[in-house]
């Protein structure tokens, strides 16, 4: 896995060139693409997709009262059931982001697609299981899916953590994604609060122009949002988040702190995350 933020240049040899200089070819070097969660040394890269749909699952935890552990089950069974994807095929009948199974009672085809739907019925189950807080990550997310290979979910503990971490327990600067060679589909900030209010259940505070306001009663909750935010870059045409004194734009620079003069909008409020769109083309 490759650091965050890497230079991936390729560096020629001078050999017979003029000089001694070394050439750099950054027409033979690929662009990172893609998001980066969490802050070690290696964050875990996950691909645009990927992001938006864990962010969707912990959205919807956090929206029906569930803790940073359940996303964390949720998410370590997702990864081992459709890496994340919401696949339109599976064994027999199971579809979408958890594998669910219209024939066993998850829900219609339409419904199980939904991963906003389908989120909310892994939960659904989980809170319902006894004792699944002191489970292991596998023994519960086992418990919800009932799988004929029960040992899988272990190997996708790791990495369900570092995600839970950033979309669930408020880790500051936790999600950054770089932006694609093409723009986004939708510049509609009132779209984009319409699937915040179905995904968290709650309004936001304001829209006005290409801003949306979203609301945060502490940091942690700030924080979820946030990178919740930075996650819907996959499907909205974000040019800015900020929160609690940084920005995050699309590109290989991540979050930071802007330096000299401060707006408003980036001042060091813990209350507010401010969410921007680009102007459409």
């Amino acid at each position: 896995m490759r650091p965050l933020f890497a230079v991936l240049a390729m560096v020629l040899a001078a050999g017979l060139t003029v000089g001694c200089s070394e050439v750099v070819d950054k027409t033979r070097s690929p662009a990172p693409t893609g998001c980066f969660i969490g802050h070690a040394d290696e964050p875990l890269h996950l691909t645009a997709e990927q992001t938006f749909n864990a962010a969707v699952i912990a959205a919807v935890g956090l929206r029906e009262g569930m803790d940073d552990q359940a996303v964390t089950v949720a998410i370590a069974t997702a990864f081992q059931e459709s890496q994340l994807a919401n696949i339109d095929y599976g064994d027999r009948d199971s579809l979408g982001l958890f594998q669910q199974r219209p024939s066993v009672g998850w829900g219609t085809e339409e419904e199980i697609l939904d991963p906003v739907y389908a989120s909310f019925k892994f939960y659904e189950k989980l809170r319902h299981i006894d004792g699944w807080k002191d489970m292991a990550v596998t023994e519960a997310a086992q418990a919800v899916q009932i799988s004929a290979h029960p040992d899988l979910y272990a190997q996708w503990e790791d990495e369900a953590l570092i995600v839970a971490a950033a979309f669930a327990g408020g880790q500051e600067a936790g999600v950054t994604c770089i932006a694609g060679t093409t723009r986004a589909d939708s510049t509609d900030a009132a779209a984009l609060a319409e699937a915040y209010a179905y995904q968290w259940g709650a309004e936001v505070s304001a829209v006005e122009d290409r801003t949306v306001a979203i609301a945060a009663d502490e940091e942690t909750a700030g924080w979820n949002r946030a990178s919740w935010a930075v996650a819907k870059s996959h499907e909205y045409d974000i040019a800015s988040v900020e929160y609690a004194g940084m920005r995050w734009e699309p590109g290989e620079d991540g979050w930071v702190r802007p330096e000299g003069e401060v707006t408003e909008v980036a001042a060091a409020d813990e209350s507010i995350v401010h969410i921007t769109l680009n102007i459409p083309e």
